[in-house]
């Protein structure tokens, strides 16, 4: 009786290890080279702030400037003067990390009587090496005279140029103990945008900027990143945008 059990039970086994032997693999498991990867960028500093990423990390930043603006001049009595500005650039800028350094560029650029080394703190700078991309406008220059009998003089000054800003760097650098950005962005300029004749005027050549001011400041909560902002200015509006990629972008 004991033997009929036991080779009961020892023919139970051999078939349990037979059936794991030749048991298949689940369909629903995903191989391991399909699972996404970790996401890149700063990690978090233990109290709060930014880790420093590693010097030479590559990245682009894609930026659009927008300017819009109607100025209107003089006393009607005496005759207006109004300038319509439709303005776009769009830039690529490659920009490089800089190692983590204690003193800051924008306080140097603050302060320029003041000790650079003075700031004790902890950035990290990502330089720009050039900026390529187009400025587009389509501008018009209208004098109103009430003196004058007929059709009024507008003067048209529109096309797209190429841009390239190697002499004038994008600056962006992240305060990494209070985990904050700070962009300048250059306003780009350009020559060889033809202002059509009209009565009085000549047809020529003519330069023109991105927008009215020379700089523009902003600064951001996190590491670097994309963002958005507007700033008013006389007639209307400047918007900025930009993102920013890990890795190089074709313009």
């Amino acid at each position: 009786m004991r033997i009929g059990v036991t080779v009961t039970l020892m023919s139970l086994l051999v078939a349990l290890l037979a059936a794991c032997e030749k048991a298949p693999t689940p369909v629903d498991s995903p191989p391991a080279a399909a699972q996404a990867p970790s996401t890149a960028g700063p990690a978090l500093k233990p109290g709060g702030g930014l880790v420093a990423e590693p010097e030479g990390v590559e990245g682009t930043l894609a930026i659009t400037i927008r300017w819009s603006a109607q100025i209107i001049k003089g006393v009607p009595a005496e005759g207006l003067t109004t300038w319509v500005y439709k303005r776009t650039a769009q830039l690529v800028c490659p920009v490089t990390s800089s190692a983590e350094a204690s003193a800051s560029y924008f306080a140097s650029f603050d302060n320029p009587n003041g000790d650079p080394m003075a700031a004790t703190s902890s950035y990290q700078p990502w330089w720009n090496e050039d900026c390529t991309g187009s400025l587009t406008i389509d501008d018009t220059y209208h004098r109103d005279d009430p003196t004058l009998v007929g059709p009024e003089l507008i003067v048209r000054t529109r096309g797209t140029r190429p841009l390239s800003t190697a002499d004038t760097p994008l600056t962006v650098e992240t305060d990494l103990n209070r985990a904050r950005t700070r962009y300048l962005f250059i306003t780009p300029s350009t020559d060889g945008f033809q202002q059509e004749a009209a009565e009085g005027y000549e047809a020529k050549l003519v330069s023109a900027s991105a927008a009215p001011m020379a700089t523009m400041d902003f600064v951001l909560e996190g590491p670097i990143g994309g963002g958005k902002r507007e700033i008013a200015v006389e007639g209307d509006i400047v918007q900025v945008d930009w993102t920013f990629t890990r890795g190089r972008t074709k313009p």
